[in-house]
């Protein structure tokens, strides 16, 4: 990342296609920082307008408020109190998302007064290491849900105040020469399809990939589809880009697209991506250094620029067998249907070039660009 500047602030292919809607001194840095927020606990405030997907016949005043701290080995202490909402409070939840997208729920909340203030319980599991470094980040929320509204009525990001706010920028830069089909001598462009991000610490590899030796759900339905719908749920703490810069809908990208996404990260946190190779059978492109990630703070201060080409490189999901890249009758452009195709042989989740493999292109398809805010 040396090329990088670092600085103190922070197509009608869509219808072809299937889509879903650390070192130690970085833990050493994580139990410091979230120390500091134990000491001082943080205020939350909750409304509808947060929630997604937006609740319906919510009164004007549907509001809550909350504390909540957390100490070095993961114990969460929260309170909350809500009010004017259509109908007692049913369940409240700690989830995993940053703001503007959903995720799972890491700790519930209990209430003793039929509703109205709920606490987490004394013997609530605490936090992971990885899950202290999303409250760290600010991709936490409170949600409450009520009998009109099950996916939630009232939610509140928890947001430590201490993080940095990033722009990702993901363009396609081909052009309708930059694939080299070599069996009949034609050139293509090579479209990119929605994919998948995730912002982590503290693992040996980027947990979008994982299990390296079969590929996960999440990364099979990417690969081969375009489809970004398992992901979540394949991958806890994962988030999905899928609609165009300037679009209103879901789809691809072409030479000229591109996807943009937000994030929230403290020092020491990585960024990994992959979006779809679309002119092949299961590739797509990731990020190529020891952990597979993008390291988002050097020396303690936050990137931005363009990420060098050298970063991210295709990778293969080994989940079907390949066909020469433009022309496959199981490619996602030509299939019958989704997820058709003979399996591979090899199951192991590797970049092209570790399997032997190799494509012939007239330039570069992808550009990263990482902004702070």
């Amino acid at each position: 990342m040396k090329h990088l500047r670092t600085t103190k602030s922070a197509c009608a292919l869509s219808l072809l296609l299937a889509l879903g809607a650390c070192s130690s001194n970085d833990n050493d840095d994580n139990n410091v920082l979230t120390e500091e927020i134990a000491e001082r606990g943080i205020s939350v405030s909750l409304d509808a307008s947060q929630e997604i997907p937006a609740p319906v016949g919510v009164p004007a005043g549907a509001s809550g408020s909350a504390e909540v701290s957390v100490d070095d080995n993961g114990n969460v202490t929260a309170t909350l109190g809500v009010s004017n909402l259509t109908g007692p409070a049913m369940a409240v939840h700690i989830h995993r998302a940053f703001s503007g997208s959903t995720g799972p729920v890491l700790v519930g909340l209990t209430s003793d007064d039929g509703g109205s203030t709920w606490s987490v319980p004394a013997d609530a599991a605490p936090l992971s290491a990885d899950e202290i470094g999303a409250f760290n980040r600010g991709e936490l929320y409170f949600n409450v849900h009520t009998e009109a509204n099950g996916p939630g009525e009232i939610r509140g990001q928890i947001d430590p105040g201490n993080t940095t706010t990033f722009i990702v920028r993901l363009e396609n830069i081909s052009t309708p020469e930059t694939l080299n089909v070599l069996s009949d001598g034609t050139t293509q462009p090579v479209p990119l399809s929605p994919g998948a991000y995730i912002v982590h610490r503290e693992v040996a590899d980027s947990p979008l990939l994982l299990p390296r030796d079969a590929a996960n759900a999440g990364l099979e339905a990417v690969a081969e589809d375009g489809n970004v719908g398992p992901y979540p749920s394949a991958v806890p703490g994962s988030a999905v880009f899928n609609i165009p810069t300037g679009a209103s809908e879901p789809g691809p990208i072409g030479p000229g697209g591109s996807y943009e996404f937000t994030i929230q990260a403290v020092d020491g946190d990585k960024l990994d991506f992959v979006t779809m190779f679309i002119p092949s059978n299961d590739w797509f492109y990731t990020a190529t250094d020891a952990d597979n990630s993008l390291d988002l703070f050097v020396g303690g201060q936050p990137i931005s620029g363009e990420i060098p080409s050298s970063e991210f490189a295709i990778w293969d999901a080994g989940t079907e067998a390949d066909e020469e890249p433009g022309t496959g009758a199981n490619q996602v452009q030509r299939q019958s249907a989704p997820n058709t195709g003979d399996p591979d042989p090899n199951t192991r989740v590797s970049s092209i070039g570790g399997r032997g493999q190799s494509v012939s292109l007239n330039g570069q398809v992808l550009r990263v660009t990482v902004l702070p805010q």
